[in-house]
């Protein structure tokens, strides 16, 4: 299995994270923005990307470079699967396709997702949570408890649960009381929630879809190290990987 690995947009632990992708299998290429850019040529070479990047949204949202439109694009007929991991579901601020591609957005100021005004999104670092398995026949969870325990950090964003594949589910809550505001960090008020307010959200933090013959899957953990090294988060991740380039 031939692996592309991304980074960049976002900070995170380089060492776990180096040691996660050498537990994983395959041959893993780890390339970091601004030079995660490639043409179809390259990415043709590979079976699957994984991300775990968030490119386009930070300081400021910019517009995503037409090789990567095209290649999104293209996966319906390629068959190039996508891993997409924790912060990553918030990479191009702007831009509706990568959201609608992976099933879900993440809103750093309030904006309008599917047509309807919805407020900026929430988060909350640290979490003790369970998570549970939903769907155990499918190859993403093969292997995995049906429950395992997790410390990560959570969203309370937009998830389009009518558009996906159930696999994972936090009995973490998801609720405006408990989480923080965007918005407010974006301003200089990081933990603050006073004025903000959001619907409760789903419990779905696994899922996958595919487009075509393209096969996504999305996990929501993976803020930290110590998930980065748990076994079940390890194995769940390696089976996305095979499951998304038609190799399981």
């Amino acid at each position: 299995m031939r692996i592309l690995a991304i980074t960049g947009g976002h900070s995170f632990d380089r060492r776990a994270f180096s040691d996660f992708l050498d537990a994983l299998p395959g041959d893993i290429t780890w390339r970091e923005h601004p030079d995660a850019d490639i043409d179809a040529d390259e990415i043709a070479e590979f079976d699957v990307s994984l991300h775990y990047d968030m490119p386009g949204t930070l300081p400021e949202p910019s517009e995503p470079p037409h090789s990567l439109r095209e290649r999104l694009r293209a996966a319906p007929r390629t068959g190039h699967g996508f891993v997409v991991l924790h912060h990553a579901i918030a990479s191009w601020a702007n831009w509706d396709e990568w959201s609608e591609f992976v099933g879900g957005r993440y809103l750093y100021r309030p904006g309008t997702v599917r047509g309807a005004p919805r407020p900026d999104s929430g988060y909350r670092h640290a979490v003790r949570q369970q998570i549970t398995v939903e769907n155990g026949a499918h190859p993403v969870v093969a292997g995995v408890p049906p429950r395992f325990d997790l410390i990560d950090e959570t969203y309370l964003c937009e998830i389009f649960e009518d558009s996906v594949v159930p696999l994972l589910r936090t009995d973490a809550p998801m609720t405006d009381d408990v989480h923080f505001s965007t918005a407010l960090a974006m301003a200089g008020r990081r933990d603050e929630r006073e004025g903000w307010r959001h619907e409760p959200g789903t419990s779905l933090v696994g899922w996958c879809r595919s487009h075509g013959r393209s096969r996504l899957v999305y996990l929501q953990p993976g803020d930290g190290a110590s998930t980065l090294a748990s076994p079940h988060y390890r194995a769940l991740v390696a089976n996305a990987l095979r499951w998304a380039g038609h190799l399981e």
